[in-house]
């Protein structure tokens, strides 16, 4: 039996119920997801929307990130203080070590420091005068106690006494040697003492040594006048051995050579210089200027009074002629004066 509209019994124009319940459940999940779409954004955390990124931004590299947390920690200001730490822990590094070589040194008798090797650095000219092994006794003698508590102006100090050594420099090389540097004294001529011994003596004036030091070939004419005190003397030698040098230099600077005539000469810084000729007692009086053509006067004089030449003792204006002649022993000659020579006697 139909209805007048055509449906089946019972449905009362409605559709089944199985065909209803689908479209509820549905229509309750649209609501749901509305719900979820609308709610308000960080309630929770859970309903937060993520943005996709844009299609037209760089994408960022897994590896940006660290290189701007090395460069931030590798500041320039960080970066010195790290500097400083590594230092200073370096050097509290080596004065540990230093400290703990030196308590294991005094804690063994100083056996670490002891004195093995002497090295010995020669300066200027190398006379001879001393060899490296007598350097190195005189160096032993003062070092007791190893190199480590070696007191280096107590070694400069006696290797200065020495006779030879003009100059010595000590440097201390731990843990076992001793580094020299000496300079040799270097004779330029001989000086006769008031007591009548003879030294050497060297470009500073100072005197050492003995004759035997100044060997090979003929010894220059003496040199008499030098302060013999050591403390006080040696400027004024100093000035006393260039006036020396520069009689010599000009008494051979022509043939024959007129040093060899000349056996002492006594530097005088008031009165110039005098030379007490070779083979006799007589002085000459040379000044302070043209040494050679004043001794050269002085030898024709003593030539002309030996050979009795009369003519050639007038050409000289001298005075006392018939004394000349007569045998008198000649003092001093005087040929400092441009006119003429004066001669003294013995009384």
């Amino acid at each position: 039996m139909t209805s007048s509209k055509g449906r089946p019994p019972g449905l009362g124009g409605r559709r089944p119920k199985s065909e209803d319940r689908p479209a509820r459940a549905t229509g309750r999940r649209d609501k749901v997801e509305t719900r979820r779409r609308t709610a308000a954004p960080g309630k929770g955390g859970a309903n937060r929307q993520r943005r996709a990124p844009a299609s037209g931004s760089p994408r960022q590299l897994p590896f940006e990130g660290l290189q701007a947390q090395l460069m931030a920690r590798l500041r320039p200001e960080r970066f010195s203080r790290l500097l400083v730490r590594l230092g200073v822990a370096i050097l509290a590094l080596l004065l540990t070590g230093m400290l703990l070589m030196v308590v294991y040194s005094l804690s063994h008798g100083l056996r670490f420091f002891a004195l093995r090797e002497i090295v010995i650095h020669r300066q200027g000219t190398v006379g001879g005068l001393i060899t490296d092994r007598e350097i190195e006794q005189l160096v032993r003698k003062s070092v007791p106690e190893g190199v480590l508590r070696a007191d280096l102006r107590r070694i400069r100090t006696e290797l200065l006494q020495h006779d030879y050594i003009r100059q010595a420099q000590v440097r201390r090389l731990l843990p076992d040697t001793l580094s020299l540097q000496v300079t040799e004294r270097v004779p330029v001529a001989l000086a006769r003492l008031t007591d009548g011994t003879v030294k050497c003596v060297d470009e500073d004036g100072t005197l050492f040594g003995t004759a035997a030091l100044l060997s090979g070939g003929q010894s220059p004419p003496l040199l008499r006048g030098l302060m013999e005190d050591i403390e006080g003397g040696t400027d004024v030698n100093r000035r006393l051995l260039a006036d020396y040098q520069k009689l010599l230099a000009d008494l051979d600077r022509l043939e024959p050579p007129l040093s060899r005539a000349v056996d002492e000469v006594l530097p005088s810084e008031t009165d110039g210089i005098r030379v007490i000729l070779a083979n006799s007692d007589t002085t000459v009086f040379l000044g302070t200027e043209d040494y050679r053509r004043r001794l050269n006067l002085a030898l024709d004089v003593i030539d002309a009074v030996r050979g009795k030449d009369l003519d050639s003792l007038k050409l000289f204006q001298i005075q006392d002629v018939d004394r000349l002649l007569g045998g008198r022993k000649i003092k001093y000659i005087n040929s400092t004066s441009a006119v003429r020579v004066t001669v003294g006697f013995e009384e």
